[in-house]
């Protein structure tokens, strides 16, 4: 209980000061490793303060739309230590809380780093460190990606090769999404992981606030 009003705390205080932010209602859920995404229907609220600025706070949680019960809750914190053409960011999760169906919580820590790097006026390639470890559990985590993002008018797109230390896994995913009005998008997503042969997809709408 505890835990969970520090939660509640927590989405309460950044949602107050974001300065961008937005809900998807979605046929799944988000991970930072595709292979986690779920296929069980959520909404995804995101929230955060100016990506422009050296110190950045984002909020990222999922909440299950058959009982509007929070699955997860990731608060990220970043710092922006180059912002030419080349940019970089290093992050910590501080930490990330996963809820089980029966309210059981696993927190866990983690450290990123991000960088991206603008091609021309329409490409960007990105990449992405996460080093995860469980504070009350077992699990720990080396993940990365490199990512391709296209943008031209309402569309955008973003290609991932991605791979896990955690039973070595591997695989391609692609997220698009198309501006249907001035403050919503149509996304959709799909991953196949190739080192098991699994597929996931998920297919979203997103309101800006």
């Amino acid at each position: 209980m505890k835990k969970f009003l520090f939660l509640t705390l927590i989405i309460s205080s950044i949602t107050v000061s974001a300065q961008y932010g937005g809900i998807e209602a979605s046929t799944g859920g988000f991970s930072f490793v595709p292979d986690f995404t779920s296929e069980d229907p959520h909404f995804i609220l995101s929230v955060g303060t100016n990506t422009d600025k050296r110190l950045q706070g984002q909020l990222l949680s999922l909440i299950r739309t058959e009982n509007l019960v929070p699955r997860n809750a990731i608060f990220i914190t970043r710092y922006k230590f180059l912002d030419k053409r080349l940019k970089a960011t290093i992050g910590t999760h501080l930490p990330a809380l996963q809820i089980s169906d029966d309210y059981q919580v696993d927190s866990f820590f983690a450290q990123e780093l991000r960088t991206d790097y603008g091609i021309n006026e329409k490409w960007r390639l990105s990449t992405m460190y996460l080093h995860g470890k469980g504070r009350n559990n077992d699990l720990e985590i080396n993940f990365g990606y490199v990512g391709l993002n296209y943008n031209k008018g309402k569309w955008n797109s973003f290609s991932q090769v991605w791979a896990i230390d955690l039973n070595n896994g591997f695989g391609l995913c692609q997220t698009v999404s198309y501006q249907i009005a001035h403050k919503i998008q149509l996304r959709g997503f799909i991953n196949k992981t190739l080192s098991t042969g699994n597929t996931n997809m998920t297919l979203g709408v997103y309101r800006a606030f």
